[in-house]
């Protein structure tokens, strides 16, 4: 009796081994992404541009769960490089010379317009230069402000976008840099009628996703699905969800 319960008991276990090496392999890694962006790319409600688009590409790489951590845009920065979280989106190229254990994704996640807003009316042509001796307003960690805006300008440093804004109606500051379609969105949501984007903008960049070295495997593979979303119209139906045009936000 004791050897026909043990033989039950060695089946039950080879059939549960069986089943284990005949499931489909699946990941249930998760990847961590700081981000410092407000509405319209990322929401609460995880349904903003980045928040779809890192869902859907990463879903395309061995099925990874993505995060997506809210953080000032310089403590994100630099938690992702010391490896406490995985990875920070968007940021400008190049900044793994200053952060070296941050890679970039090869293909932009998008490009910005980095603009100016300024009290109405706004009828003048905007340059860097135009800023110098200026009172500028910059989000900090925003490293393309902090590197082009003259040396001469008085820049005001804030940690919120909303804080910018404020500051540009209330006349404390004369420009606030941030990128158009978040702007957009503030000036919709804080009803602040008396301010208007100068044309042209600042600079217009492509932006990528950062991962930190530790996950260096995935930076092709990334880009190769993130080219593809765009080939195959998914990166577009994305943005067309999400963002729109600024005069809609």
């Amino acid at each position: 009796m004791k050897s026909i319960e043990r033989r039950g008991k060695v089946l039950i276990l080879t059939w549960l081994l069986v089943g284990c090496l005949a499931a489909p392999a699946f990941s249930l890694e998760t990847i961590r992404i700081n981000s410092s962006i407000k509405p319209p790319f990322s929401t609460l409600a995880q349904d903003g541009f980045f928040d779809l688009l890192l869902n859907e590409l990463f879903a395309r790489v061995d099925n990874i769960q993505v995060e997506l951590i809210r953080l000032p845009a310089e403590r994100a920065l630099q938690m992702a490089d010391d490896g406490y979280s995985d990875g920070e989106i968007p940021r400008i190229g190049g900044l793994s010379e200053q952060y070296p254990n941050l890679i970039a994704v090869s293909e932009p996640v998008i490009d910005y317009n980095f603009v100016a807003f300024v009290r109405t009316p706004a009828n003048e042509r905007m340059s860097w230069q135009r800023l110098a001796g200026e009172d500028v307003g910059i989000i900090i960690g925003w490293k393309i402000y902090e590197e082009q805006v003259p040396a001469s300008a008085k820049v005001t440093r804030v940690v919120a976008p909303a804080q910018l804004m404020d500051l540009l109606s209330a006349g404390r500051i004369n420009f606030a840099l941030y990128e158009r379609y978040a702007g957009y969105h503030l000036l919709k949501e804080h009803q602040h009628n008396n301010i208007a984007e100068c044309f042209p903008p600042l600079a217009v960049r492509p932006m990528f996703l950062y991962l930190h070295k530790k996950h260096a495997a995935l930076i092709k593979p990334l880009a190769t699905a993130l080219r593809r979303m765009k080939k195959d119209g998914s990166w577009q139906r994305i943005a067309a969800q999400t963002l729109g045009s600024p005069d809609t936000k």
